[in-house]
């Protein structure tokens, strides 16, 4: 069975791995239109920043820091070909080290929104 498992469960996992890479990628590169977008409104900064915590809020992201025109959110970000990785490599095993690598190892990515500045989002891990 564990044989089976990895023959198929392995390719399946990289091929998500990188698909969910594209995938992250693309969802980056809609906050920031939309962040842009939103940025060049004649509306007040604080309510700028209002409508784009609520854009990521109901994303999954969390609040970190929040002044009148900074905003730093952070997100676990999961990823099941990681996991299909594990489980592929490491067979019944590989779910309970993909749970000390995602709850442990795994650190937050990290958006910064300054209106202020001209890249208004800033990406990274924490």
């Amino acid at each position: 069975m564990s044989t089976i498992l990895m023959m198929f469960i392995l390719p399946l996992g990289i091929i998500t791995f990188f698909w969910d890479r594209k995938n992250y990628a693309q969802n980056l590169k809609t906050f920031s239109e939309y962040i842009e977008k939103i940025s060049h409104t004649d509306i007040a900064s604080s309510k700028k920043l209002e409508m784009i915590d609520e854009m990521l809020y109901q994303n999954g992201y969390i609040r970190i820091e929040r002044t009148e025109s900074f905003l730093k959110v952070q997100k676990k970000h999961f990823n099941i070909g990681v996991l299909f990785i594990f489980v592929g490599l490491l067979t019944y095993f590989g779910l309970l080290f993909y749970w000390i690598y995602y709850r442990f190892l795994l650190k937050p990515n990290v958006l910064c929104i300054d209106l202020d500045k001209v890249p208004v989002l800033k990406a990274s891990q924490k």
